[in-house]
């Protein structure tokens, strides 16, 4: 019997140059999920959320094989982002890292990538970026 992947990737960070666009929020996840080899099924939808205290744009994307979503908090600089993907496709950490990076000058993170087949979630690596071994 086949059992497909459940994937579900945690990222806390913070970047230099923040989406501040429902139009570029889109596009970034547009080519998100074609790095990543998924299929959008819905969305992306974004908007801009202007309540003091968590100004920022939320942006979600419901996949074939589940979703992603990402929270930005621009007031600060550099402004913090907390972002979420599950799926049930195979991706990487670094994918995605590389693709925040890229697009919107990643500084710092914390990223967990758990493994949720089972009863129990299973956290199958953690980190930082950039990493020990790209700051040596």
């Amino acid at each position: 019997m086949f059992v497909p992947n459940h994937l579900h990737l945690l990222i806390k960070g913070y970047v230099q140059n923040p989406p501040k666009s429902e139009e570029v929020l889109n596009g970034w996840m547009k080519k998100l999920v074609e790095k990543v080899r998924m299929k959008v099924v819905a969305g992306p939808t974004s908007v801009y959320v202007d309540e003091p205290g968590n100004e920022g744009i939320t942006g979600t994307v419901t996949l074939a094989t589940s979703h992603a979503s990402i929270h930005v908090w621009d007031a600060e600089t550099p402004a913090m982002f907390q972002f979420d993907l599950y799926s049930c496709s195979e991706f990487t950490p670094e994918e995605v890292l590389g693709h925040i990076n890229e697009n919107f000058d990643l500084k710092d993170a914390h990223w967990s990538f758990i493994d949720r087949n089972s009863n129990v979630f299973y956290e199958l690596r953690s980190g930082n970026y950039p990493s020990e071994a790209e700051l040596s």
